[in-house]
């Protein structure tokens, strides 16, 4: 895992999440490149002489580029990479393709609560793009500071399609020597209290266990779970459905991402 792409749209959260990024590169020793997607106002181009759309076009390319070298400069250091300016009108779908057609490892980004109708329905640029990425994607919350991965915490079904990212997720563990705690959480009462915890010994990476616990909701239970554990990072996996089937797997992975005040690193198939 040697290069993160970080998107940023120059936010506060975003700033703290290159703090973030970058402290998580030079832990991995990886290079961390900086980019940002910019569009111009939606007009009616049909009464827009041609012209005047690129003048439009170059001078919002020239501002974002000007910040990128401004936010470059202000944290200068060995991990910091490349910075890009990325033309697009479907952010979430323009950082896929740049990261996709660049041979990135990874994606790091803010994320911030949800703040109305129109999030909770189609849900943030970040939410998107984890939905949506071939490459592991990790959220960070607006107030999230970066301390050394020791406790990664893998919310599971035990699913046999989990197999690639647990792989990923063991490899991504070795970096920081991390213990890694899977977890279900069990949310139907008519199922009974269950309990239990396998140890696994001998792995190249200290694994922890397997646990099973009850509770009402899903954010509920890991929450329980990850203050119990003292976990760094909350690690989940969205498999390769049909859109419906996915659209509704998935709205758990979009609660914890408004929700969760820890990191998340989603992995897809």
């Amino acid at each position: 895992m040697k290069r993160i792409a970080f998107p940023t749209d120059f936010s506060d959260t975003s700033r703290n999440a290159l703090d973030y990024a970058i402290a998580l590169a030079k832990d991995i020793d990886a290079k961390l490149d900086i980019l940002s997607v910019y569009h111009i106002p939606m007009i009616d181009v049909s009464h827009t002489p041609p012209e005047l759309i690129h003048r439009m076009t170059d001078e919002k390319r020239i501002e974002v580029e000007r910040s990128l070298e401004e936010m470059y400069a202000e944290y200068k250091c060995d991990q910091l990479g490349d910075c890009h300016a990325v033309y697009g009108v479907f952010t979430p779908q323009e950082i896929t393709e740049f990261v996709d057609d660049n041979n990135y490892d990874m994606i790091v980004m803010g994320t911030r609560s949800e703040h109305g109708r129109m999030d909770r329905l189609m849900g943030s640029v970040t939410t998107q793009t984890m939905m949506n990425a071939k490459v592991p994607v990790i959220a960070v919350p607006a107030d999230a500071k970066y301390e050394s991965i020791k406790q990664i915490i893998y919310a599971t079904d035990f699913r046999p399609e989990d197999g690639p990212s647990v792989t990923q997720l063991m490899q991504f563990a070795g970096h920081f020597k991390a213990e890694v705690h899977f977890v279900h959480v069990e949310t139907h009462p008519e199922v009974g209290v269950m309990e239990g915890v396998v140890t696994v010994a001998d792995h190249p990476v200290p694994f922890a266990d397997f646990s099973i616990v009850n509770s009402p909701s899903v954010e509920e239970g890991l929450d329980k779970f990850m203050d119990e554990k003292g976990g760094d990072l909350l690690a989940m996996f969205i498999p390769r459905r049909r859109l419906w089937e996915r659209l509704f797997h998935s709205s758990v992975t979009r609660k914890m991402t408004y929700h969760s005040k820890t990191p998340l690193l989603v992995f897809h198939q």
